[in-house]
């Protein structure tokens, strides 16, 4: 997708940060009503089995390759397979554009079967740790610089758990951890860094 297809992927660590140079935006459209307060078989029921449904559509395809295999790709199906509304609904897809997936939420209402699109996103660990003799660092560096993928879980203090595919070039679906807020944490003697740049929206998928 977009200017080819989007990077590399991450390991499950620590969670963590976001710096001031780093702008989560929340697109167009403007946000409907995401509540989930009604009882029974309502808009509460619907959307979460439609939440369900993406998610298990996504990993139902753990391993596999997806149509063309860019990123886009996976969300489309996931999202059509489960009867919601996909990129195409909310207007032109180009190769670069800055997909609409729903209706926009923030990183605080985020839950699993929203969809993620990244723009210019970056975020980098560094790890030290101090040991007797002496001090190790471990850094490592992921980037998202233009992608879509499916939240399988919200992991706190801006960790979130993703499906996604073509990340890095020509990778099946898999599940990753990225960060969405940079953090400095220490425990014991190691501490660890995270800082994050970059663009990202989070939508909430609207049923067709």
């Amino acid at each position: 997708m977009g200017n080819g297809k989007p990077p590399s992927s991450i390991d499950l660590d620590t969670p963590r940060p976001l710096d001031d140079g780093t702008l989560a935006r929340i697109g167009a459209p403007t946000p409907g009503p995401i509540g989930l307060d009604s009882k029974g078989g309502g808009e509460k029921g619907s959307r979460a089995s439609m939440a369900d449904r993406i998610v298990s559509y996504a990993r139902r395809q753990r391993g596999e390759r997806v149509g063309d295999g860019q990123c886009f790709t996976l969300v489309d199906r996931a999202l059509r397979s489960a009867q919601a509304q996909s990129a195409r609904d909310y207007g032109a897809v180009t190769p670069d554009a800055d997909y609409v997936w729903g209706s926009a939420v923030t990183l605080a209402d985020l839950r699993p079967g929203d969809v993620i699109q990244f723009r210019d996103y970056t975020y980098e660990r560094t790890i030290v740790t101090d040991g007797d003799d002496a001090t190790s660092t471990d850094e490592h560096a992921e980037d998202r610089l233009h992608h879509t993928a499916i939240v399988h879980s919200v992991d706190g203090d801006g960790a979130v758990t993703v499906w996604e595919q073509n990340s890095p070039d020509g990778a099946a679906v898999t599940r990753t951890q990225l960060f969405f807020t940079s953090r400095t944490t220490t425990r014991g003697n190691r501490t660890t860094t995270i800082r994050v740049r970059g663009t990202f929206w989070f939508y909430r998928p609207e049923p067709r």
